[in-house]
């Protein structure tokens, strides 16, 4: 089980840097791999109506398909199945050199909205390139709204990479990030992430930047709560806020104390020495 996990991690990222960051790995691995598999099979509707995946939590710990721990804790998988099987989402798939998008619906009613399709550099928030697309579906259908001959633009592969959004009247409610080669073949940058935190009552928040791209940034802490988000890429130059709720008896300030942050650059880049 343990070389076959290691097998998949090697295809797509670089190595991880040490026993801690093999485990964070693995569960962006499998993340990536169950929502792959997941936004498939609702593409699919006409051949598939839906997809349970193996397996929920743990009874001991250890390495397992789960998607909540031994603990109680969500693992990387549980936070990107919420956002596959929100009832809009948009998908694709890269047929030749097209790269068709998707928009799938599990609403009773009809659905209006906008895509957009934006070309991104790991240094900078400002789209190089967009396209834009309305979009209107009927209950219950899935539809290639999109479809974009991204070969023809000669784009750097190992430099950009393409965000698809999702939007109704003007609000985001699906966004996801395309790399158009393996990451560890990417030209990503140190995502220099930095954050501050305040407590009020038994709550704390989060806000965190960083300064290049960011994939599946992680926060652990002490607490047996999960934050409200987590396991997210963040943009160049983005902010983001998050939090989590303590349990009772949890101490605010052991907690805050307790927050690390990962992701995957400084989870497969080890520190520079100082000479």
């Amino acid at each position: 089980g343990n070389t076959t996990i290691e097998e998949y991690m090697k295809r797509e990222y670089l190595p991880a840097k040490n026993f801690e960051s093999l485990l964070y790995m693995s569960q962006i691995v499998q993340a990536d791999g169950i929502k792959v598999a997941i936004e498939a099979h609702r593409r699919n509707k006409a051949k598939c109506m839906g997809s349970l995946y193996w397996q929920l939590n743990d009874c001991w710990p250890g390495s397992s398909w789960s998607s909540i721990d031994y603990f109680g804790r969500w693992k990387g998988l549980h936070y990107q199945v919420k956002k596959a099987f929100e009832p809009v989402i948009l998908s694709h798939e890269f047929v030749d050199s097209n790269l068709h998008i998707s928009a799938i619906s599990d609403l009773k009613e009809v659905f209006s909205g906008e895509i957009e399709v934006r070309l991104l550099s790991f240094k900078s928030p400002l789209a190089i390139k967009s396209w834009i697309q309305q979009t209107n579906l009927n209950p219950f259908e899935n539809s290639t709204e999109l479809m974009i001959p991204y070969e023809k633009y000669n784009i750097d592969k190992k430099n950009y990479y393409l965000q698809l959004i999702l939007r109704k009247n003007g609000e985001v409610i699906s966004r996801k990030n395309l790399f158009l080669k393996s990451f560890k073949n990417l030209n990503n940058p140190n995502p220099n992430i930095s954050y501050s935190s305040f407590i009020k009552e038994n709550k704390i928040t989060l806000v965190l930047n960083s300064i290049n791209f960011a994939k599946g940034v992680f926060i652990s802490s002490k607490s047996k709560s999960d934050f409200n988000e987590n396991f997210f890429d963040l943009d160049a130059q983005e902010q983001k806020t998050i939090f989590i709720e303590l349990k009772e008896g949890e101490n605010p300030q052991e907690v805050r104390e307790s927050i690390k942050i990962l992701d995957v650059w400084s989870a497969t880049h080890k520190p520079l020495r100082k000479i």
